[in-house]
């Protein structure tokens, strides 16, 4: 849900209820558009507010996360310490049903005075803001986001400058409309509008997502033509909005966050419909909870993104320097091969050298190997054997070099195949912690300089699944957890898989001990633990994917390997298809 006129004015309900006349201890500005107000409640103690006016994720509400601030605070934040610090909220309320909250702050003055202070918030997109006026005269003492007419030529936000009010769209106030008003309205909207379009182009307050489901609640079709609505439609469509402002209003409403699986999909002042069979409503004790949960999570998945696009980033300019040395590797191995010619050439002419005489540029001798005759360059300042010589000595040279060539491959590949299971395990990393871990691991390996601060996390556990057959089936998460799984946490009669030759994660059964044999372990287990293996590999998004699984006393690590690098044999391999719906339903069982 939007943060719209609904919302703030639930906000401001609970808000005005709960922090009226507590006292703001501390003001900090963790982003350059963001406050925090620490703020003591008599009856609840310390409680975080926070204000925020980002163009995209513009918002108030209670916040029970921390941030870390800077070392020297902004100039505004400093005002506002000196102006607000100490000072007692008196009221915190919507501005008609706009985006737009006034707060106003009792505070002691240079003179020792109690004198109102009003920090007005303005939810308003990319036009969001967070101003200081002073309401005796309204002028702007300061804001977070300052400009003049050279960028809008309605109204400056500049400290002396009188406040101004965003401009008005025209819209009605669903607070004081008559349905009257609203039908007449409603009817002269475009003709091909829909009813939920033409709600928001009447109401102010009213997000397209409001009004949809404003329709919805009420047994209407959101997508109805306004045209087609007669007198039954849109008082129905009326009555629900006023019955939602007055729950609204008598503080009887209910808040929602919407969830499918564990995926925080939305939030609500009311209940909304689910936008899928496997979605469900949270009930949330407060507005403030809903917004704080929603936000924090949408958050922390922008802030996971750009730091899995971040280091996939910095983990494919590393990958491109081995997949360019592996082809100027492979053009040199094919020299190489190519120069093992030189050995017949020495051993023809060391045959038919009494034939030759010095001085000649060419040499046509049969191949006593084929029957065919050939023709070998010579240098004519050389004699035929010591042209010979010098081909066994260029063929020599290439045979040490392809023994190299073999080392240097054999070890650049095994980075390769590193870097590319690290790449998949990014795209699989479920919070900024996971992510941390992986930057850890190549730290230690070398691909990374070591970062100066660190953010200290709780180690992540290995992803645990049930079996139809009520078998527990553990999934690592990075290439360290994958080699503490199977090394150290996996007993010797547990089975373990790994999808084959392909990069992705270990995958361990749990086996009770009186499964021995291999055709002891259950059929569904085996299907389904492949299937967890395959999902978690490169090949996730493929229907057929052979899988390798062996008793973990066949898995060893090869002294010098990289993370999550093992051997194995003595293995067997099925086909496992990621994609089926048995696999889908044991990776929701678990959210």
């Amino acid at each position: 849900m939007p943060f719209d006129g609904l919302t703030i004015r639930a906000l401001c309900r609970e808000l005005n209820t709960l922090l009226l006349d507590a006292r703001i201890d501390k003001i900090y500005q963790p982003e350059k558009d963001e406050l925090s107000l620490s703020i003591r409640q008599f009856r609840l103690g310390s409680l975080r507010l926070m204000i925020s006016a980002n163009a995209r994720w513009a918002r108030m509400h209670l916040d029970n996360s921390k941030k870390a601030n800077p070392s020297k605070p902004p100039a505004f934040c400093m005002l506002l310490r000196k102006y607000l610090e100490g000072g007692k909220i008196k009221e915190i309320k919507q501005l008609d049903f706009e985006r737009i909250i006034h707060i106003r702050i009792e505070a002691l003055d240079d003179f020792r005075e109690w004198k109102d202070k009003l920090l007005i918030c303005e939810f308003m997109g990319r036009h969001s803001n967070i101003i200081l006026v002073n309401p005796e005269s309204n002028i702007i003492i300061d804001a977070i986001k300052r400009y003049g007419s050279d960028l809008s030529s309605y109204r400056e936000v500049l400290p002396g400058k009188e406040y101004k009010a965003p401009p008005q769209q025209g819209k009605l106030n669903p607070l004081e409309a008559s349905y009257e008003t609203f039908s007449k309205l409603m009817w002269e909207q475009e003709e091909n509008s829909s009813l939920a379009k033409a709600i928001f182009q009447v109401f102010s307050g009213i997000s397209p997502f409001s009004a949809r489901e404003i329709c919805m609640g009420s047994g209407l079709d959101p997508d109805l033509a306004v045209e087609q609505c007669g007198e039954n439609e849109l008082s129905r469509a009326f009555d629900a909005i006023k019955k939602l402002l007055q729950r609204i209003d008598n503080g009887s409403f209910e808040a929602f966050a919407v969830y499918d699986h564990n995926l925080l999909l939305d939030y609500a002042v009311y209940e909304i419909s689910l936008p899928s069979s496997s979605s469900r409503l949270h009930p949330c004790n407060s507005i403030n909870e809903a917004c704080d949960l929603f936000y924090h999570y949408k958050l922390q998945s922008v802030r996971l993104d750009s730091m899995k696009v971040t280091l996939s980033k910095n983990i494919k300019v590393i990958l491109d320097k081995a997949y360019k040395k592996r082809f100027y590797q492979e053009g040199d191995v094919s020299k190489a091969h190519e120069n093992l010619k030189y050995q017949l050439w020495g051993e023809l002419l060391t045959v038919y050298g009494h034939q030759l005489a010095k001085g000649q540029n060419m040499a046509i001798v049969d191949n006593f190997y084929t029957g065919e005759a050939m023709e070998i360059a010579l240098d004519p300042r050389y004699t035929p054997m010591q042209n010979a010589q010098k081909y066994y000595k260029l063929y020599n040279k290439s045979k040490k070099a392809l023994q190299h060539l073999e080392n240097l491959m054999a070890k650049n590949q095994a980075e390769i195949d590193y870097l590319e299971s690290v790449v998949v395990l990014v795209k699989q990393t479920e919070s900024p912690g996971e992510v941390h871990e992986i930057m850890d691991e190549l730290e230690k390996e070398g691909y990374q300089k070591e970062r100066r601060s660190r953010t200290p996390a709780e180690k992540s556990q290995p992803r645990q699944f049930i079996s139809s057959d009520g078998l527990v089936m553990l999934v690592g998460r990075n290439n360290r957890q994958n080699d503490l799984l199977t090394l150290k946490q996996a007993d010797k009669q547990d089975l373990w898989l790994h999808a084959q030759q392909i990069p992705g994660t270990h995958v361990i059964i749990k086996l009770p001990k009186e499964i021995k044999l291999i055709d002891d372990v259950p059929d569904h287990t085996l299907e389904e633990a492949a299937g967890l293996a395959a999902y978690f590999s490169k090949a996730g998004q493929s229907e057929k994917v052979p899988v390798d699984y062996t008793f973990r006393s066949n898995v060893r690590k090869p002294g010098g390997a990289k993370p999550g690098m093992v051997i194995y044999d003595s293995y067997w391999t099925i086909m496992a298809n990621p994609l089926a719906e048995r696999i889908k339903q044991i990776l929701t069982s678990n959210d």
